[in-house]
């Protein structure tokens, strides 16, 4: 049941990208399957570590590393 969870939640992470794509919010040639693992992942382990008593501040930064290495947005 949670492996079905995963996939059905990666997969609606997945065709968001895609529409992102595809409406110039992420930039040509993005892996919207690839970004979705990755974004899945990393949510999945900062769940982990704010379950295991890792403070707020710490996994905002977490975050915030993560958002320096997003895809830029395109200009139209």
């Amino acid at each position: 049941m949670l492996i079905a969870w995963r996939n059905f939640n990666g997969a609606c992470v997945a065709d968001r990208f895609r529409r992102a794509v595809a409406e110039g919010d992420l930039p040509p040639g993005t892996d919207p399957d690839r970004l979705a693992r990755y974004v899945v992942s990393l949510s999945s382990g900062i769940a982990v570590q704010a379950a295991s008593g890792i403070d707020r501040d710490d996994l905002q930064q977490v975050a915030d590393t993560t958002l320096l290495n997003w895809p830029p947005v395109t200009s139209p």
